[in-house]
């Protein structure tokens, strides 16, 4: 996710200091999220895409590596 969090906020030609002002964060925030080091909150990540102009998507999706003979799950979360 930091990588492309790079990407983006390179492709836009922002610095990690405009990034971090227009998501209400601190640059090294912003470095250390980019270089691995965090895992981010849900609230950081809208920030981070409300800032780079982009929709933050959380998904399930189906495991394809999962082995077929594996039982489903069941009872209450």
């Amino acid at each position: 996710m930091g990588q492309e969090v790079r990407h983006l906020r390179e492709r836009s030609g922002w610095s990690q200091s405009q990034l971090a002002r227009a998501a209400g964060m601190t640059q090294s925030a912003v470095a250390w999220f980019e270089a691995g080091g965090t895992i981010p909150t849900l609230p950081v990540l809208e920030r981070l895409a409300g800032a780079l102009d982009m929709r933050l998507d959380v998904r399930f999706t189906p495991n394809t590596d999962a082995p077929e003979s594996r039982p489903p799950r069941t009872g209450a979360c």
